[in-house]
């Protein structure tokens, strides 16, 4: 910490600016007031735009008023709201999953689910660019981790093929989209991988809902993969669904189990009844108005074409993310 400080210091005596932390004012309509300037805002999360449409912030706002702004308690025990189970609900139906588990917060999501389903003995592959939950969550297992070189699927196969008989089980990890790059993984070939080695899969879709696929269901969607192949779906309510929060979607005894014991669930508190209504009311303009993925797709498309006419080239970064 001492370090950290006289680094810091040192930095902002030499003249150089500090990009953190600098108060940005949503102006709506891509825009965004830093410090008195108006910019266009390429660095939110608001892939669809809902985080201020009346119908999403009515619903946040009508929750807080009859449910109150917190949960109160654990949902385990007195904390479970109607509108947690409707969410729920909703994101089962919407992924096509037997159900689904809302959580918190979207790291925590990550970190407490791995860290609680595998221990010693167990072997986690992750890609090299995967999310730090996925990669923190793995170290909290205790199971062995390796990361193999970014969707390098032949990688991949060639440790599965020297280590996979060395550990009980393994779970391959990956990202529906890397949102540093853009990039997605060959999910059909995962599923392949998976079944011949008699692993589990895990997809973070966080930056692929919304986003992906016709109507914006995600990787799964957009690869034609039935969402039954994916052992542990994981994604976040605070990208395209405008809201705060992480869910595991899958089979009804997976999402039962860790209702039960995760205690990254257990011992926190439940989601705020607004993040939820939120993200609820989110879902349902999504499911009604698919054209947003439509023009999200088109725009992304245009972007990237007219900044590669212009010579702007793409670079990766292997640097951990935040959630």
């Amino acid at each position: 910490i001492i370090q950290f400080g006289k680094t810091r210091s040192a930095l902002l005596a030499e003249g150089y600016d500090d990009p953190y932390f600098k108060v940005f004012e949503d102006l709506g309509g891509g825009r965004a007031r830093v410090e008195g300037r108006e910019l266009i805002q390429f660095g939110s999360y608001h892939y669809l735009g809902f985080s201020r449409h009346p119908e999403v912030t009515e619903a946040a706002a009508r929750a807080a008023r009859q449910v109150g702004t917190s949960a109160g308690a654990s949902r385990l025990v007195t904390g479970n709201r109607a509108v947690h189970v409707e969410l729920e609900t909703a994101l089962a139906c919407f992924l096509g999953t037997e159900s689904a588990l809302a959580f918190v917060g979207g790291h925590a999501t990550n970190e407490t689910v791995i860290g609680h389903l595998f221990g010693p003995g167990d072997l986690i592959l992750h890609d090299s660019l995967a999310h730090n939950s996925l990669i923190e969550g793995a170290k909290l297992s205790g199971a062995r981790r390796w990361a193999f070189p970014h969707n390098d699927l032949d990688a991949l196969e060639g440790i599965l093929d020297e280590q996979r008989a060395r550990f009980r089980r393994v779970l391959l990890v990956v990202e529906g989209v890397y949102s540093m790059d853009g990039d997605m993984p060959d999910l059909a070939r995962l599923v392949e991988l998976k079944h011949r080695h008699g692993a589990l899969l895990m997809l973070d879709e966080a930056h692929s809902l919304g986003t992906l696929g016709a109507t914006g269901r995600g990787l799964t969607e957009h690869a034609g993969v039935p969402v039954a192949e994916i052992d542990l779906l994981m994604g976040t309510l605070s990208k395209a669904f405008a809201s705060c929060g992480g869910f595991i979607a899958g089979s009804r005894v997976l999402t039962d189990y860790l209702r039960h014991t995760t205690p990254g669930f257990v011992y926190s508190v439940g989601m705020p009844p607004a993040s939820a209504a939120a993200a609820l009311a989110a879902i349902g303009l999504l499911q009604r108005e698919p054209c947003r993925v439509e023009r999200l797709q088109h725009l992304s498309r245009f972007f990237h074409e007219t900044a590669a006419a212009r010579g702007l080239g793409r670079r990766r970064r292997g640097r951990q993310r935040r959630r």
